[in-house]
């Protein structure tokens, strides 16, 4: 059978949608499916009429029902050109379930997957053992999210509407009242997070969805702040806590043993410069302009010994107070 040409993506899964309506004996016609497809009449006319002309889709009007029906059989659309890159998709598309399984939104997610690979079905044979066993992608501490409250703040963004919930800081022992106009939901090393414009303190702000409750939606529209820009506004830091409010800062690190190794190997931000210190690579400079410490904070105490904090001396003060604490726990 030769390959599905002549037609887009998109037509393509409108001709899969049009065929299960017709399969499905719900008689549909041109207006019923233009509605359910959001196109026009004329459009679901042309993909028809394609389907009969270039796939032999065995389609029929019949005037006494008012609608198509199916009159023999078919063997599906031709086989897709699946390239690597579109089985690399799925792979990772695979894992991105995997690293929130047992969540909501692992159980709202997954249909969609379905969906798609059932697409592939009978052209691709996936062989998802072998492919678990050549590749893998593992995320630690995945959080769960409430999908309610997810649907509610991803239908705010759509729409531009601004939202209200209590918030309690990581450190703080009660919550507090938050107004917010929320630019962008997303997911950073397994944690779920809102960006937007806290009415309040009148800047921009990070919230993690698991500390929000009593989220609601208001009916108060907002225009996104000119030149918002999501990949700009979490440059300034290694993860997703920005502080652009804050003066950037240049950090200079001096790293040794396996972690001089590993800096050369990966990138934690886009300002990430390595210099080797010796002919061995077992001594390297690290430098990174950022305008949030806390996370970088959190990346060299975890590679204790091997790395010293040159600049700022603000880093290092915090360093030296977190393994001042931490030699009092350990003290006794």
């Amino acid at each position: 059978m030769s390959n599905f040409v002549g037609g887009s993506r998109l037509q393509m899964e409108r001709i899969i949608e049009i065929f299960e309506a017709v399969k499905s004996n719900r008689y549909p016609n041109c207006t019923t499916l233009a509605e359910e497809l959001e196109v026009t009449p004329k459009t679901i006319q042309r993909d028809i009429s394609f389907m009969k002309r270039r796939l032999n889709v065995p389609i029929e009007y019949d005037k006494s029902m008012h609608g198509y029906v199916v009159t023999g059989d078919w063997d599906g659309l031709p086989g897709m050109d699946v390239q690597v890159e579109d089985l690399a998709a799925l792979f990772l598309a695979k894992h991105a379930l995997g690293s929130v399984r047992g969540t909501q939104l692992a159980d709202a997610l997954r249909p969609a997957f379905e969906k798609l690979t059932s697409r592939l079905e009978g052209k691709v044979n996936m062989n998802w053992r072998e492919m678990d066993q050549a590749f893998s992608v593992k995320q630690v501490g995945a959080l769960d999210v409430d999908l309610k409250m997810f649907g509610k703040l991803a239908e705010a963004v759509v729409k531009q509407l601004s939202v209200e919930f209590s918030y309690r800081k990581v450190d703080a022992s009660s919550s507090e009242p938050r107004r917010l106009n929320p630019y962008h939901v997303g997911e950073i090393a397994g944690g779920w997070y809102v960006i937007g414009f806290d009415l309040d303190r009148e800047a921009l702000r990070t919230f993690a969805l698991q500390r929000i409750k009593g989220l609601k939606v208001t009916s108060g529209h907002f225009e996104r702040i000119d030149g918002f820009d999501i990949n700009e506004h979490i440059g300034s830091s290694v993860g997703v806590w920005d502080n652009q409010s804050a003066q950037s800062s240049e950090v200079v690190l001096e790293v040794s043993g396996w972690v001089a190794r590993m800096v050369q190997e990966r990138k934690w931000h886009s300002s990430q410069k390595v210099k080797a210190l010796d002919d061995y690579g077992t001594k390297v400079e690290v430098r990174m302009t950022l305008g949030n410490l806390e996370e970088v904070k959190q990346l060299v105490l975890s590679w204790g010994r091997n790395v010293k904090v040159i600049e700022p001396v603000e880093l290092r003060d915090a360093i030296r107070e977190e393994a001042q604490g931490m030699l009092a726990v350990y003290a006794g």
